[in-house]
């Protein structure tokens, strides 16, 4: 039992709120036992083999926007961070790999003199019939003697694969852009979260964009999930879920909580009220368990289960820490890094796959997951038999390291797809360098039992 689950029964937060202030000022030592009492070496430094699939441009980051599709396909989008977002197609039948499009020149937006599209931030979405769907977003990226006002906003965009046809579906809002994406696939709703907090649903067949009110403050949650009733699930801070009520057609706040611990460090402290660490990082619904799994921003990566259909508001269950498994072994818990976004769920095979930072938290001098030199390992979590597993550190089968990745996402017949940093052979070929270590981003691919 955690202290967030505790804190989510009402009678008990009528009870907590009779205390005297003396106990209050012992929660962080309760939360300090419960979160990091002695645990067992965890890590596994054997190598993880994985193979690696070069990008044919020369896109330098990329977050969330990564998708295995029923078909087998995946999808990609990366980010240019100032130039232009690319959206890529991998298949896996002919091992290939190429650009559908390059999305400024697609939306007109090159040689106007204004700040273009340099980012896809959301996991693509799909429909029954197959079809794609993702959301353009700037973000600020650009040249800084051309206004950033001048970004026409981010676009609700389709991918048809029968006919190979990229869509318009028009604009969110204007000057806006969207970090996450979900789609109600019965009511044919898309929903993302533009990055000034605002909810907004796209009704496909009507084409029409609606601002459903405000979710949230900068800096906003990453993932949002859509469970098999339609409703969408987001979080704020402190570890706070609201929902989207698809019948009601409105957003309430629950009281439910995800863990939290209150003893890490925030990643933000010179501006500790849009410090994320106190929400969910990557979330995924789980159609055979009809639960969310998702993992903590901060708190030491804790994978956590919520059933929203167990009860008038669900329940919240943690299961564990993926963090790095150094980060166990030593007495060292705020060092526990933020999480990434390489977060994904097997349902069929009850598996959970996460490739945790391993870069040391330092206070105060956040950096990204992409430039870290430290190895990184795939964690994979056991839903059957309730157990983590440390699958080693990435690595291809010459050698070659593979560094931060920030996105992760399960095919259908159970390969794991990732997207980060690999080593590549010609220096000539890199888009980045830590160290001398020549680096490009590759779309990573392990295959369980293989």
């Amino acid at each position: 039992m955690y202290l967030a689950d505790l804190e989510g029964n009402k009678l008990f937060r009528v009870w907590l709120r009779r205390l005297p202030w003396y106990v209050y000022l012992s929660v962080p030592v309760f939360a300090m036992v419960l979160f990091h009492s002695p645990l067992p070496a965890q890590v596994n430094n054997s190598p993880c083999i994985v193979e690696t699939r070069e990008y044919p441009g020369k896109d330098r980051a990329m977050w969330r926007g990564l998708y295995a599709a029923r078909d087998g396909k995946v999808y990609t989008g990366l980010c240019g961070e100032g130039g232009s977002a690319h959206f890529y197609q991998y298949d896996p039948g002919t091992d290939s790999h190429r650009c559908i499009a390059d999305i400024a020149e697609f939306l007109g937006e090159r040689g106007k003199g204004i700040r273009t599209s340099g980012k896809i931030h959301c996991r693509p979405v799909e429909d029954r019939q197959g079809n794609i769907y993702f959301i353009s977003m700037n973000d600020g990226a650009g040249p800084r003697s051309i206004d950033y006002t001048s970004w026409q906003g981010g676009h609700w965009i389709r991918y048809d694969p029968s006919r190979d046809k990229l869509e318009d579906l028009g604009l969110v809002d204007r000057g806006v852009g969207c970090y996450p994406l979900a789609i109600d696939e019965d009511r044919n709703h898309l929903f993302g979260i533009t990055f000034t907090g605002y909810l907004f649903r796209l009704d496909i067949a009507k084409r029409v964009s609606t601002n459903l009110g405000r979710v949230d403050n900068w800096d906003i949650c990453r993932d949002i999930v859509c469970d098999d009733q339609g409703n969408v699930y987001g979080c704020f801070p402190v570890s706070r879920v609201w929902k989207y009520d698809a019948e009601k057609g409105k957003v309430i706040d629950l009281a439910v909580e995800i863990p939290y611990d209150p003893t890490i460090f925030p990643t933000q402290l010179n501006n500790p009220m849009i410090d994320r660490s106190t929400i969910w990082r990557a979330v995924e619904w789980d159609p055979v368990g009809k639960a969310v799994y998702g993992i903590t921003c901060g708190s030491g990566s804790i994978l956590f289960k919520y059933e929203p259909h167990q009860g008038p508001e669900g329940r919240v269950s943690a299961l564990g820490r993926l963090c790095d498994g150094k980060f166990l072994e030593k007495d060292n818990y705020k060092a526990i890094p933020y999480s990434p976004l390489a977060f994904a769920l097997d349902s069929r095979n009850r598996k959970v796959y996460f490739v945790p930072s391993a870069r040391e938290y330092a206070i105060g001098s956040y950096e990204e997951t992409f430039g870290s030199s430290e190895d990184h390992h795939l964690i994979m979590y056991d839903l059957k038999e309730n157990r983590r597993v440390d699958l080693g550190v990435l690595r291809t089968a010459d050698g070659r390291r593979v560094f931060g990745c920030e996105a992760a996402s399960c095919g259908p017949d159970g390969t794991v797809y990732l997207c980060g940093q690999a080593r590549v052979k010609d220096p000539a070929n890199a888009t980045w360098f830590i160290g001398d270590i020549p680096l490009a981003l590759h779309l990573i691919i392990y295959r369980p039992g293989s």
